[in-house]
């Protein structure tokens, strides 16, 4: 099972953008980085209630001064934590407002993330043919922005169980595509969907070498749920050569950091393949 992961923009980086010496914030852009700040807190320890009420008053002060930048930045907050209260209606909307405001100049490249977001929650929900179409529309939006890396991994994972050579093909293109903004989660997502790719025409050392490659750069990040996945890749293709003890050791360190991330399903998939090779 493939997590999708979305990014909480936090506007202090936003508002001062890539100067070294940023200009002073206004009180009203300083209130707004408080609520984004407090917004961003609140989603991180979970509670999504208080991380809406935070996002929704930084929205308020940037469209009291119509800031473009800050109205979408807090919008894109806004559906991340709509989906996370149970509410995918509200999620949509919010993206929305980026893709069909016509009062506001929002860039190509904003747009091109507001409708990678639609394609992603429609393809978490399991509505594959509007989540090619709006991958679809975000290319068309992007034409070389950073997301674009992302969208081809969104495609790749969206044939991977149909079509490894597809996915192979969509998968390296988003590597080089993310290696070239420096982008390293999304450089650990290609590295993975490569490694399903070759895993799933039989090519198992190779699949070992990019599952190892992944695990690096998700070790970097601290990303928990992404690092299960490449051991219990790295598992399964050490398995596949008959190296049993060196699976059951990737399995159990899945099952580890699992648990350790509070991981239910996770840690049952690594002790399904821990009991199939050790039992």
């Amino acid at each position: 099972m493939k997590r999708i992961l979305f990014l909480i923009f936090p506007m202090a980086l936003l508002l001062a953008g890539c100067s070294s010496n940023p200009p002073a914030l206004s009180p009203q852009q300083e209130a707004a980085v408080q609520y984004n700040q407090r917004g961003g807190a609140a989603f991180r320890r979970g509670d999504y209630q208080e991380a809406l009420a935070a996002y929704q008053q930084a929205l308020a002060i940037h469209q009291s001064v119509e800031n473009v930048e800050g109205i979408a930045a807090e919008q894109m907050n806004l559906a991340v934590v709509h989906r996370r209260l149970g509410n995918p209606t509200a999620a949509q909307s919010a993206l929305d407002q980026i893709l069909t405001s016509s009062g506001l100049n929002f860039t190509s490249a904003q747009k091109a993330e507001a409708a990678y977001r639609k394609a992603s929650f429609y393809l978490e929900d399991g509505n594959q043919k509007d989540a090619k179409s709006w991958a679809d529309k975000a290319l068309g939006y992007c034409q070389g922005c950073s997301t674009e890396g992302r969208v081809y991994n969104l495609l790749a994972r969206m044939s991977a169980s149909t079509n490894p050579q597809n996915t192979l093909s969509l998968a390296q293109r988003a590597l080089a595509l993310n290696r070239n903004v420096g982008d390293k989660i999304e450089e650990a997502n290609s590295l993975r969907l490569i490694a399903d790719a070759v895993f799933a025409t039989g090519d198992l050392k190779t699949a070992q070498q990019f599952y190892g490659d992944a695990l690096v750069l998700d070790k970097d990040a601290g990303a928990a749920a992404k690092i299960a996945l490449d051991l219990m890749g790295l598992g399964r293709s050490l398995a596949r050569q008959g190296k049993r003890v060196e699976a059951v050791d990737y399995f159990q360190r899945a099952y580890s950091v699992s648990e350790g991330a509070s991981d239910a399903k996770a840690m049952e998939e690594a002790k399904v393949e821990i009991k199939r090779l050790a039992p």
